[in-house]
């Protein structure tokens, strides 16, 4: 990894300005425990359904 000057880069190179929010990360914190709910909540229906 590269050192940016005043700017800010993660592993895979991707650089972000000072003060930019990186929404992929924002996407993964908040979508993947809402993707993991809707599994949870899909099998239960269909558990429900099933059984």
């Amino acid at each position: 990894m590269r050192a940016t000057q005043g700017g800010m880069a993660g592993a895979d190179g991707a650089e972000a300005a000072p003060g930019r929010t990186r929404w992929g990360v924002v996407t993964a914190i908040l979508g993947l425990p809402a993707l993991a709910v809707c599994a949870f909540l899909l099998m239960t229906a269909v558990w429900v359904v099933v059984s």
